[in-house]
């Protein structure tokens, strides 16, 4: 590879960036939680932690080979990347782990078998929305 001046290259992202006060954020937030909490005598079995995360079915790779001094690297793909499904993760306070839900963007449950510890749901959008939370 240095005989012909290549060199792995790795696709990079944007990504988000958290805000300069996020730690003053997230103590205001619990702070809150808790007060709302004691001042309605509220259980821990009933206040919940979601994280909902969208997963590609296409995962191409990251990678490729390409001359050292190119500046904009192409990585070929399926064009599949918007081509995904939700994954909801819950925890209770009381520390009781919730069932995963997954949600697919179709009109029929997939006919493939799923774990007992997941549920399956379907729906149009695709992500979580009144339905999903019964």
């Amino acid at each position: 590879m240095s005989y012909h001046n290549l060199i792995n290259r790795r696709k990079t992202t944007v990504t988000q960036w958290l805000s300069e006060n996020y730690i003053e954020q997230q103590s205001e937030f619990l702070s809150y939680i808790l007060f709302c909490q004691k001042e309605h005598n509220y259980p821990l079995s009933l206040i919940r932690n979601m994280n909902e995360i969208s997963i590609s079915f296409n995962l191409p790779n990251n990678t490729t080979v390409e001359q050292h001094s190119t500046k904009t690297i192409s990585i070929l793909s399926t064009e599949h990347e918007c081509s995904n499904f939700t994954v909801i993760l819950s925890y209770m306070a009381d520390g009781t782990k919730l069932p995963s839900v997954i949600i697919f963007k179709l009109v029929n449950v997939p006919q493939e078998e799923f774990s007992d510890r997941v549920i399956v749901r379907t729906n149009s959008q695709g992500w979580m929305n009144e339905n999903e939370m019964s």
